[in-house]
């Protein structure tokens, strides 16, 4: 079995863990990539806006994962490619499963986590909860810090985008007032690189 990745605990205390899955990506050309992936939920944030708004799903989430690959080859910029251009669309289908749409990668650049650099995605995507739309950002960092891949990143709300007639003002005030996008993308990059 895969050995989880080491995340930053400290960093999570109002977060829940809400799986821990081994998977195998993808198998191709005699390649195969084993994955063990943490996934958590910011449930202090679910519970205020389910206080306020009666909305209830995850509005954060964050995930991190160690990758095996068997048999072991030497890691070259094809293989970093290779590995990244899927766990790219792994994120991306990851995001769909988790109900949000209109998912659309919109910029890929570099992040340094410790002494690595990771090529880091970012997605532009919506969620739709009881009449209300949210703007959307998802990020996904993969880089090798020490021989195996790290994948970490999440997604969170930033910004209401439309409401149905049904929806009353105050419900959209009170949850625009939770978010707070810079707050949440600092969050995020500091526990991507937190992630061991």
């Amino acid at each position: 079995m895969v050995a989880p990745p080491a995340v930053p605990g400290e960093r999570l205390t109002d977060w829940r863990r809400v799986s821990d899955t081994s998977e195998t990506p993808f198998d191709a050309g005699g390649l195969t990539v084993t994955a063990r992936i943490l996934v958590y939920e910011d449930d202090h944030l679910r519970e205020a806006v389910r206080e306020q708004t009666a909305l209830d799903r995850s509005w954060r989430f964050f995930l991190a994962a160690r990758l095996e690959l068997a048999p072991s080859p030497p890691v070259t910029g094809a293989l970093r490619g290779l590995v990244a251009s899927r766990a790219s669309h792994g994120f991306a289908t990851r995001l769909a499963d988790r109900g949000f749409v209109d998912v659309d990668r919109a910029e890929r650049r570099s992040l340094r986590v410790g002494d690595a650099e990771a090529r880091l995605f970012r997605y532009d995507t919506r969620c739709r909860i009881d009449g209300v739309t949210l703007d959307v950002d998802g990020w996904l960092a993969v880089w090798i810090p020490d021989g195996a891949f790290r994948l970490a990143g999440g997604a969170y709300p930033t910004a209401v985008a439309d409401a149905d007639a049904s929806v009353s003002d105050g419900v959209v005030d009170a949850l625009e007032a939770r978010l707070d996008p810079q707050a949440f993308r600092t969050e995020l990059f500091e526990l991507i690189r937190g992630t061991r």
